[in-house]
C-alpha cells in the first residue's frame, strides 16, 4: 500500500519513478538509470537498513528520504549519520512527500550561489536542469550533467579519474580510467570557449581535473 502510494504521488506530481525491489538492485538502479533521489521504505531502522545507506553513500552523492515507522531518536540519528537527507514517518500524506522531495532536491541542488551557477559564459540551472553557454541553450546527456553538478559542487577541488567514474557511472566503471578522458572532453566541447585550452575543466596530470571558475 505504501509503495502504490509513493508511485501514484510521485508520478502525479510529474516525477518519473522507477523500483528497485532487493538490496542489490538499488546501485545499479541509482547508476543505470541516473536517478536524481532514492526514496527508502524501511519497517525498521537496524543493521541491514543502515547499511543500505551506506553502500549507497560510499558510491553516490544521490539524496535519500526514508519511509519508516516513528524513530528514537538515537535510530533517527544513525540513519542520518548513514546518509539519509530526511525521514518521514508513516503513516503519511501526499503533500508531505511531495514537499520533503522538492525540499530534499532543491536543498541537492544548491551551490555557494544557489540553485543557479553562473560564469562569465555559462549559466547552469541545476532545479530545472538547463545549461545555456553565451544565452544559448547546451544540451547534456545525462551523464555529462551529473558530471558538470559533480565538478560545480566541488569547484576548486581535485577529483581523482576513479572518483570521477564511481560517482557518475558506479563502482563497476571505476578502473576505466579513458572513459573519465572522454567524459570531460565532451563537457569542454560544448561548454569551453577553446576546448583546446581548457579554462573551466583543467587537468592535473597524473591525478585527476578540476572546475576553476575566475571571478
Amino acid at each position: 500500500e505504501v509503495r502504490r502510494l509513493v508511485f501514484k504521488t510521485m508520478k502525479s506530481a510529474g516525477y518519473k519513478v522507477k523500483r528497485a525491489g532487493r538490496h542489490g538492485d538499488i546501485l545499479r538502479q541509482v547508476f543505470s538509470t541516473r536517478c536524481s533521489l532514492v526514496i527508502l521504505g524501511m519497517e525498521s531502522i537496524d543493521g541491514s537498513s543502515i547499511n543500505i545507506l551506506k553502500d549507497l553513500r560510499r558510491w553516490s552523492t544521490v539524496p535519500v528520504i526514508v519511509l519508516s515507522i516513528p524513530l528514537s531518536k538515537a535510530d533517527a540519528r544513525a540513519s542520518s549519520v548513514a546518509g539519509a537527507d530526511d525521514h518521514i514517518i508513516k503513516p503519511f500524506s501526499q503533500a508531505r512527500l511531495v514537499a520533503s522531495v522538492r525540499l530534499v532536491l532543491r536543498s541537492h541542488n544548491t551551490t555557494d550561489q544557489g540553485i543557479k551557477f553562473e560564469t562569465d559564459s555559462v549559466t547552469i540551472d541545476f532545479e530545472n536542469r538547463i545549461v545555456r553557454k553565451k544565452g544559448k541553450i547546451v544540451e547534456l546527456t545525462p551523464t555529462e550533467f551529473s558530471l558538470l553538478w559533480l565538478f560545480v559542487h566541488n569547484a576548486g577541488k581535485l577529483l581523482t579519474t576513479h572518483r570521477i567514474l564511481r560517482q557518475i557511472r558506479g563502482p563497476w566503471f571505476e578502473s576505466r580510467v579513458r572513459y573519465s578522458r572522454v567524459y570531460v572532453g565532451r563537457l569542454r566541447k560544448k561548454l569551453e570557449d577553446d576546448p583546446d585550452h581548457p579554462q573551466l575543466f583543467q587537468t592535473e596530470l597524473g591525478k585527476g581535473y578540476k572546475f576553476v571558475v575566475t571571478q
